[in-house]
């Protein structure tokens, strides 16, 4: 479903949900999304006509609401997969080696934000009954408000300009895919995807937590969807296993 204008894709398609009972895989699309939002409600600003900017409905019914972060984990391989493609059919093969999802889902060519995705989840019981996904990918934009911290471009990496339709197409595809492999083979596989992408992975970093810097390493992301890491100066927040958890993603920043 493409729309011209549209305040959010992801509130559109819950009002459908409302409504009616739209089939699973229903994707809205707007040239213009003029409320979006990101993570740590954040506004996502997107450039009218420019980018991607579209939610998808999914019905992952064998996933309970414990273990949601798995379908955040395999949609984000698969926007992962969709920039990355772009990028080696554009002969760009060593950027495209430097996509990486950055916890929880955001998406990184080298230190730089190309993609966002937010995911909101109604639940029945204990079951996800539905899964609404935002998803925007900057394509031909190059002119970024000043504020944001280095953002990126399918443009502004290759110098070309891309089709939007055809992006559509590739990402549907490549969400698909990794959705539908968590649903035949479960978590495994998307884990270990996901964390072979992990940005700054079993890297020593600045980071700063509730505002105080300390040095740690990633090393993994849990079931939970909580980033664990070392850190050694934090002696006094370590669990049990001397690693540091990180439950919400407004309490660490990456420096």
């Amino acid at each position: 479903m493409k729309l011209d204008k549209v305040d959010s894709t992801n509130r559109y398609l819950r009002s459908l949900l409302a409504k009616d009972s739209p089939p699973e895989g229903l994707v809205v699309w707007a040239l213009e999304q003029y409320e979006g939002r990101g993570q740590r409600g954040s506004k996502w600003l997107s450039q009218p006509g420019a980018n991607l900017t579209l939610s998808m409905l999914l019905r992952p019914a064998p996933i309970d609401a414990r273990s949601q972060f798995w379908l955040t984990k395999a949609i984000a391989l698969g926007v992962a997969e969709c920039v990355s493609r772009s990028l080696r059919l554009s002969a760009m093969g060593d950027l495209a080696e430097g996509v990486k999802i950055k916890w929880p889902n955001d998406v990184f060519v080298n230190d730089r934000k190309i993609a966002g995705i937010l995911i909101e989840n109604i639940l029945e019981g204990e079951r996800i009954k539905y899964s609404v996904a935002g998803i925007g990918v900057n394509i031909n934009q190059v002119n970024f408000d000043p504020s944001l911290p280095g953002p990126a471009s399918l443009k502004l990496l290759t110098g070309k300009e891309f089709e939007l339709s055809a992006c559509v197409e590739s990402l549907c595809m490549a969400v698909e895919k990794y959705y539908l492999e968590l649903r035949k083979t479960g978590y495994g596989r998307i884990d270990e995807l996901y964390h072979k992408l992990l940005y700054r992975k079993d890297e020593w970093n600045r980071f700063l937590l509730d505002g105080k810097e300390f040095r740690g390493r990633i090393c993994q992301v849990n079931a939970e969807g909580h980033l664990m890491l070392q850190a050694p100066e934090l002696k006094d927040r370590l669990n049990r296993q001397d690693l540091l958890e990180i439950k919400d993603i407004k309490q660490l920043q990456f420096i």
